[in-house]
């Protein structure tokens, strides 16, 4: 969290990382993705290391899978993370998930992978909706291993333009 905090961009908070988990003999590798969202701009910047890619679900219920370089997992000490910033539009839902979600055993991972991608929600699935979507399409109640799925969305801003607020009463 600290190295998180100094605001640097994902890739630079994982290089960092990836040198202090090297140092530590004690700790084995592990994976990470971070994302940083940017709702002013409607974007977000993702770095990984070793970890699967996070999934967007569009407004038309839609799933993609966000395209980025894997750098290796954490304490290799090998570096080598590079960004990828993606628009994320108001209506998209950016998914983060463990591999347990999609992993199923004897199975490649992009067969897996895949499953999750051609998912079709209803249009317009708020957050909590494509959670509860995903886990149950999915299967999750039942998987080999550990899940975590985390969903966002950026709200939407005001329009001051719009006349969305109430306008001034005349003098």
């Amino acid at each position: 969290r600290e190295v998180a905090a100094t605001d640097q961009p994902p890739h630079r908070v994982l290089r960092h990382l990836d040198a202090v988990v090297a140092e530590d003999e004690g700790r084995r590798p592990a994976t990470c993705l971070l994302v940083r969202v940017d709702p002013a701009r409607g974007a977000a910047t993702f770095a990984g290391a070793g970890h699967l890619p996070p999934a967007v679900f569009g407004a038309d219920g839609s799933a993609e899978l966000v395209r980025l370089p894997v750098g290796p997992p954490l304490g290799t000490g090998v570096g080598g993370y590079e960004p990828t910033t993606r628009p994320l539009a108001p209506g998209e839902t950016l998914l983060l998930f463990t591999d347990g979600l999609v992993e199923r055993r004897g199975e490649d991972i992009d067969v897996s992978l895949a499953r999750l991608a051609d998912l079709r929600l209803p249009a317009d699935s708020g957050p909590e909706q494509v959670v509860e979507e995903v886990l149950r399409r999915l299967d999750a109640h039942h998987a080999e291993d550990d899940v975590a799925v985390l969903a966002a969305r950026i709200r939407p801003r005001p329009d001051h333009d719009t006349g969305s607020h109430p306008p001034h009463a005349p003098p």
